[in-house]
């Protein structure tokens, strides 16, 4: 019997999205030629299959690589780095394309909303209630640590204390390109020494290459976590030890003892309600007069409707059965779009080319990680997920950094954890980029 099941286990080692190689690479090839001759159009009936046959192969690649598996971030990473090559040779019609799908069409934001719904959704309301409380001072500690290590470290090579925090830490915590490194520029220009453009050259670099660094730290931390097992909840945020946690542990609910069986209706289910927390998020951001970002609106309304148990328990272990498989077909076409449109390959190899400046970047992370990992402890926090969540998730470049980090570290249940670092956190950090820089007017 198990001679005879020997041969499926290793077809099923050699499949791509489900199919045999051969059959693989003849898509593959029907896609290159039609890239190749225009035959590509403007619709997403063009952009999914394009985005899904190059980065699952490219995933696969990246998941069999021994060392680069391990330690690098896999096919994540693999695949990331592999698009901003590809953007040299993929035809501007076939870009165009896929453009339109990712950016314009919100493919990533229609991906965030998954994983911030179903994750949280999918959550013990009493863990996420506990977690919440001392979570913001946990993204708070790890800013002051990365910026005490990026500065101490710039000091020390000659960069300057401050230089090091204003042009290098500042940006790597403030959120990503679009709500960090730009309105950073900005912020600084305001002081009437140089315009935001010629900061913003210099804070790119800073940010891509923190998001790089978090990215292979958050596969250092998984790593860490099956070395040392004490280190990790696989997942969990609150440590087994907090009380609130053997509570809701010790009494399983009667519809999480069940099988879940994901029906038609119930994906569209699931589907209705992200697609109804994103528009609440726009609606709030539009309506009430305070700066917060859509993302954080959604993720307010869906702890708030998860602690006050205003869904079925159903539909928690509904969401729960469906994310894993949503992010297993999503995640390899979002990193291969991170690498197409958000990696500047050329301008991350002149950053790596400066030592100082590789070092400081480092340095900074590496503060986050250990100040968001330590402090998180006071919080009975385990240190491999605050460290990733609170820690590399304020390092990166937000939304799509998030799903970098958080897929390269395996754990991508943090998601509502890691947009509140990156929309709340980096919210604060532009509040201490405008009274740092009246600091040393």
């Amino acid at each position: 019997m198990n001679q005879g099941r020997q041969p499926a286990m290793c077809q099923d080692e050699t499949r791509i999205l489900g199919m045999q190689v051969k059959y693989y690479l003849i898509a593959l090839a029907i896609c290159v030629i039609g890239m190749a001759f225009g035959f590509v159009g403007k619709g997403m009936i063009f952009a999914i299959p394009l985005l899904l046959i190059i980065s699952h192969g490219l995933t696969k690649i990246g998941d069999a690589i021994p060392i680069w598996k391990d330690w690098v971030g896999g096919g994540v990473t693999l695949t990331m780095f592999a698009g901003a090559i590809l953007v040299k040779f993929i035809p501007e019609t076939a870009m165009e394309t896929i453009k339109n799908f990712y950016v314009v069409d919100d493919f990533l934001v229609f991906t965030i909303g998954n994983l911030l719904i179903c994750s949280i959704m999918g959550m013990n309301r009493k863990v996420l209630a506990k977690a919440a409380v001392g979570f913001l001072p946990t993204v708070l500690a790890g800013v002051v640590c990365a910026y005490l290590f990026g500065g101490l470290v710039g000091a020390l090579l000659g960069y300057g204390f401050w230089d090091a925090i204003l042009y290098i830490s500042q940006p790597i915590m403030g959120g990503g390109m679009g709500a960090g490194a730009i309105p950073i520029s900005k912020i600084y220009a305001s002081a009437g020494i140089k315009d935001a453009e010629a900061y913003l050259s210099m804070l790119v670099a800073a940010v891509v290459l923190g998001n790089i660094i978090s990215i292979i730290l958050a596969a250092v931390l998984n790593k860490l976590g099956e070395l040392r097992p004490g280190l990790t909840g696989n997942g969990q945020l609150v440590t087994s030890a907090n009380p609130a946690v053997q509570s809701a542990q010790s009494a399983p609910t009667a519809a999480a003892a069940e099988p879940v069986n994901l029906t038609a209706e119930s994906i569209g289910m699931i589907l209705v309600w992200i697609g109804a927390f994103i528009i609440l998020g726009n609606l709030a951001r539009k309506v009430v007069p305070v700066n917060i970002h859509p993302y954080a609106w959604m993720i307010i309304f869906a702890c708030a409707a998860k602690i006050l148990n205003l869904f079925p328990e159903k539909f928690a272990q509904t969401a729960k059965a469906y994310l894993p498989k949503y992010v297993a077909l999503a995640m390899p076409p979002i990193m291969l779009g991170v690498g197409l449109f958000y990696t500047d390959i050329e301008q991350f190899v002149a950053s790596i080319s400066n030592p100082v400046f590789v070092l400081i970047c480092l340095a900074t992370v590496i503060g986050a990680v250990l100040g968001a990992g330590l402090f998180g402890r006071l919080f009975k926090f385990n240190f491999v997920e605050s460290s990733m969540a609170a820690g590399l998730c304020m390092a990166n470049m937000g939304g799509s950094g998030d799903l970098a980090v958080l897929s390269a570290g395996k754990r991508m249940v943090l998601m509502p954890f890691a947009q509140i670092s990156s929309r709340l956190g980096g919210a604060i950090v532009m509040i201490v980029a405008g009274a740092m820089l009246s600091l040393l007017r």
